[in-house]
């Protein structure tokens, strides 16, 4: 039922119609038995400010923002999380009072659907594939140590060495720079290209696909050359459509323990939700929403 107590939340996106958000979101409201509603909000780059102003003046809870409005997104808030001042980037608007704040749940989704998955990061060698967005979240928050936790509390780890490998070995020697000026956890981080991948990166015992190689439409794509990876190596791919992955088929076929990029998108909507309700979500209601995309 929708009144006029009702709660409204929403994803801003250009194009946004593909969102799950609204599904998975909408479906943790309903076994929450809160007034809310989360909607699809398409808006184009150009209309951003004014979208923005219209969910201040509305009194919206809270948003997230798409493609391609992360790095937009940030000229129209009143401050930023650690997290989104690193990355440059947003994709959870909430309330800190009365001011409007960004803040990037992708790191916590990726550490929390390990945990999920049984794999500790503490001790790990790890190996990011990738130089974008969702890597430099990942990146960053793998260096330090720490992110936020479901319950309001923090997950907490040290990485020994953190490889991050990219098309571009510029991008990469930068974040991996911009990592260690801004950690002080005493990871060993190094950088390079992912062509190095069998020198440089292939001693992980975790690797993180960061890369859209393997997404839709390009499904035949594939970050590395699988045959470097053996059963030893764990391998999670945040890609989530196709769901089965080249990265993650091929893994499996090589005795690989594997985990799909699915549960990050729940869980960094999780995050979403704690931001805006203080509360955690019921993640069984979120994944089954997800239908052939969850897990159940």
């Amino acid at each position: 039922m929708i009144d006029g107590t009702t709660k409204l939340l929403g994803v801003l996106g250009w194009p946004v119609e593909h969102s799950m958000s609204p599904v998975m979101h909408n479906a943790a409201i309903e076994a929450a038995g809160m007034n809310a509603c989360y909607v699809p909000l398409p808006c184009p780059p150009e209309a951003l400010g004014d979208v923005i102003a219209g969910l201040r003046g509305m009194g919206f809870l809270g948003a997230n923002v798409t493609i391609p409005h992360k790095q937009a997104v940030i000229g129209h808030l009143d401050g930023l999380s650690e997290e989104s001042r690193f990355t440059g980037s947003v994709n959870t608007l909430y309330w800190e009072g009365d001011r409007l704040m960004g803040t990037s749940t992708d790191a916590t989704g990726a550490v929390l659907n390990l945990r999920r998955a049984g794999i500790e990061l503490d001790g790990m060698k790890v190996t990011v594939l990738g130089t974008g967005g969702a890597a430099r979240a990942l990146a960053f928050a793998l260096a330090r140590g720490r992110c936020a936790g479901a319950g309001g509390g923090q997950e907490t780890f040290h990485l020994p060495e953190l490889n991050i490998l990219g098309r571009d070995p510029e991008k990469a020697g930068r974040l991996a720079g911009d990592i260690v000026t801004n950690s002080a956890a005493g990871t060993d981080v190094r950088s390079g290209t992912l062509a190095e991948f069998a020198t440089l990166g292939s001693g992980a015992d975790l690797v993180i696909n960061c890369t859209s190689a393997g997404m839709v439409p390009d499904i035949q794509g594939c970050p590395i050359d699988p045959a470097l990876l053996e059963p030893r190596h764990a391998v999670y791919d945040i890609v989530y459509q196709p769901r089965e992955t080249v990265l993650i088929g091929e893994a499996r076929r090589r005795g690989c323990r594997t985990l799909e990029g699915i549960g990050m998108l729940v869980h960094q909507g999780a995050a979403s939700y704690r931001a805006w309700f203080g509360r955690d979500p019921d993640t069984e209601a979120m994944f089954n929403a997800l239908g052939p995309f969850g897990y159940g």
